[in-house]
């Protein structure tokens, strides 16, 4: 997609200068295109009314008048309003002046051109100064066209007689006041109205960036620092920030401050006491806005050293129902700055900024939360992982113990042949392989059998296999495999109760059998009864054909002795 070309006079910010800029060239362009048509025609049509030399002058202020109209779209605005204000006096002195193209009347109707370009592209006030040099010029065009010069005007207002040259000078200065103040009064109040329209239009798109920044802005950092700019810019401030009521509504925060003096006033934490004796303070304690227009003759403004060019302040709050949770301070650096109409656009433009923050301080909550609920389920996934570990390792040593204690440490396991159950201790490949790797083994043998080996596990640890096989082309089916599965589960659970039956009932034998020959033990009477008869019990109990019980060995008496001695 080809790429759009740049708009005509796009170089202008200001539309009011882009709409300068459009009307000057046009204009000019209009001038040029007339200038040289005129010299032509007159040339061709009526050439005893155009002096010869008066072609090159016409000719010159054609190609000006298209200098000018490039001045404008190259960005020169300004210089070239001033060059066409001078073009359009020049143009009729030339041609009323030396070459008395033009009487004074007519020479006087094109000065207007300069009056009135002169008040809307300068100035209103630099219609006057053209006005001053137009009448001028067309005193110096009708003494021009006088045989005897000025002196001819002063004898004709002494002498009396035709008086017509000083009328015609009279009524051309007065046609040029009359112009001149119309023209003044008109740009005065369109260039206000424009002025005040494009203020206007630039609060309207700050309302709009502040809507649409609370809907994208990443958090509430980001919003804060973004509407106090926007606003900043499309209301000429001096300085805009944003100061936030902490929980306990004892200060004020600054949390966003536009320029290097709100850097530095964000950097050192700057903060004011609610109903201090500040701007913002008394802003913050009373809810209302606070209007400062002189801040030199204000009681409660407080001075920063950082913005010293301040000379108007106006604070207003930020409330969500009857509490203020902060207050939207600007200043700028022109005496009686904030009008009404601007205190009532800024206090729109705050409650849409109020629901902004609450909206970002939620997202900021439920974000925080999240993170917070995040971290909580990362340790309990934690805890899990060591409970299930623990389990793990628990039912691992108390299988380990239990197969230890039974028949010297073998296995445990049984085979079906038929209808026929007996015990073996053998371990197929897909056993091992099902055991080792945690998980089911199917194998199909080409027509001869499909075995299944599947592990059979007790809190996630693999204490034994479960292998079954099917003869012939008969493989096994998904739905097969999974009630298998489901059935090795209840196995697994019904084996792990046995062997935890198995191990509370021994435990219980020998704590009786502990109890019996502690019994018999503490009925002797003697030590040698009851050395005879624990060794005679635990010999029995525990199938030794052997033992031996012995208090003292030889010679532990004097090496006793000895020790106790020092020896």
């Amino acid at each position: 997609m080809a790429e759009r070309r740049a708009e005509p006079l796009s170089i202008y910010e200001d539309e009011l200068d882009r709409q300068r800029a459009a009307a000057l060239t046009a204009i000019s362009l209009t001038f040029a295109v007339l200038g040289l048509g005129g010299v032509a025609m007159l040339r061709f049509a009526a050439p005893r009314m155009l002096p010869t030399g008066a072609i090159v002058p016409n000719v010159v202020m054609a190609a000006a008048y298209a200098g000018l109209a490039l001045l404008a779209q190259r960005g020169a605005l300004r210089v070239a309003s001033v060059g066409f204000v001078l073009l359009a006096l020049l143009v009729p002195a030339v041609q009323s002046i030396p070459y008395t193209l033009l009487g004074p009347e007519i020479a006087a109707l094109g000065y207007v051109v300069a009056v009135v370009a002169a008040a809307f592209l300068l100035r209103p006030g630099w219609s006057i100064a053209a006005a001053l040099v137009a009448a001028a010029l067309v005193a110096a065009g009708l003494i021009a066209h006088l045989p005897g010069g000025p002196g001819q005007i002063v004898t004709l207002i002494r002498g009396g007689g035709d008086l017509t040259p000083v009328i015609t000078l009279v009524e051309a200065v007065f046609l040029l006041g009359m112009v001149t103040f119309l023209a003044w009064l008109l740009s005065r109040s369109l260039l206000g109205w424009a002025a005040r329209a494009q203020r206007r239009a630039r609060q309207l798109a700050a309302a709009a960036v502040v809507s649409e920044t609370a809907a994208t802005a990443a958090s509430l950092r980001d919003l804060l620092n973004e509407v106090v700019e926007r606003i900043r810019e499309a209301y000429g401030f001096y300085h805009a920030q944003v100061f936030l009521v902490d929980r306990e509504a004892r200060l004020a925060r600054l949390e966003a401050s536009t320029g290097r003096a709100g850097e530095a006033l964000l950097q050192s934490g700057h903060a004011l006491p609610v109903g201090s004796q500040s701007v913002v303070g008394q802003c913050t304690a009373s809810g209302e806005p606070v209007v400062i227009n002189d801040v030199r003759a204000s009681a409660i403004h407080r001075p920063n050293q950082l913005l010293p060019n301040t000379r108007a302040e106006l604070a207003l709050p930020l409330r969500v129902g009857e509490d203020v949770i902060g207050t939207l301070d600007v200043q700028s650096v022109e005496r009686g700055a904030f009008q009404p109409t601007d205190v009532n656009s800024l206090q729109v433009m705050t409650t849409q900024l109020t629901a902004a923050i609450e909206k970002a301080r939620l997202v900021d909550e439920l974000q925080a939360r999240a993170t917070e609920n995040e971290r909580l389920f990362e340790e309990a996934q934690r805890t899990l992982r060591r409970v299930d570990d623990l389990n793990r390792r628990l039912t691992r040593e108390g299988w380990r113990d239990y197969l230890r204690t039974r028949r010297a440490g073998a296995g445990v396991g049984y085979s079906l042949f038929g209808e026929s159950v007996h015990t073996d201790d053998s371990w197929s490949a897909p056993m091992r392989q099902a055991y080792q790797g945690g998980s089911g083994v199917v194998v199909r043998q080409e027509r001869e059998a499909n075995i299944a080996a599947l592990p059979v596990r007790v809190r996630g640890e693999v204490i034994g296999v479960l292998e079954v096989a099917r003869d012939g082309d008969h493989p096994w089916s998904e739905a097969e495999l999974e009630m298998a599965e489901a059935l090795v589960e209840r196995l697994a659970l019904a084996i792990e109760n046995a062997r935890l039956f198995e191990q509370a009932s021994s435990a219980a034998e020998r704590e009786q059998l502990a109890s019996r020959i502690a019994e018999d033990v503490q009925s002797a009477r003697s030590v040698d009864e009851v050395l005879r008869s624990a060794l005679s019990e635990l010999g029995e109990v525990l199938g030794a054909s052997r033992g031996v019980v012995q208090i003292s060995p030889p010679g532990a008496d004097d090496a006793s002795a000895r020790k106790d001695s020092g020896g």
